[in-house]
């Protein structure tokens, strides 16, 4: 059964001029020491602004936007062997997860030149 739906959209310019592809301190707040990993053997900006958008996504479907206690690296999304993103949660974020039943997330990315886009899945 689908809990719900989330999507966000990031638009590379801004993730640009918030220096995500050059400042490790930026890095550190927003992303897991795994995503930053793949992204440092990639560095293309569109891989950061799509894993942000995910991670708003996942914010949208759990119902709790950005508050205190959650901590955006435990929104973590690595990928599978085939390239699939798959969906990790850690702290907070899973303790919200799982309180909702959640047993099952679905993630789409999709880049343009310009923006990167994300769709979340709940499902139980």
């Amino acid at each position: 059964m689908i809990l719900s739906v989330g999507c966000d959209i990031v638009e590379h310019k801004i993730s640009k001029s918030l220096n995500w592809d050059s400042d490790i301190s930026v890095l550190n707040r927003i992303f897991s020491q795994k995503e930053i990993d793949i992204y440092l053997s990639q560095k293309e900006l569109k891989f950061l602004s799509g894993r942000f958008a995910v991670k708003e996504a996942v914010l949208k479907c759990l119902g709790t936007g950005m508050q205190d206690g959650i901590s955006l690296p435990d929104i973590q999304i690595i990928q599978s062997s085939e390239g699939k993103p798959v969906l990790e949660l850690f702290g907070e974020v899973k303790k919200i997860s799982d309180s909702m039943g959640v047993s099952l997330w679905h993630i789409s990315i999709a880049h343009t030149s310009s923006y990167s886009l994300a769709f979340v899945t709940a499902e139980k």
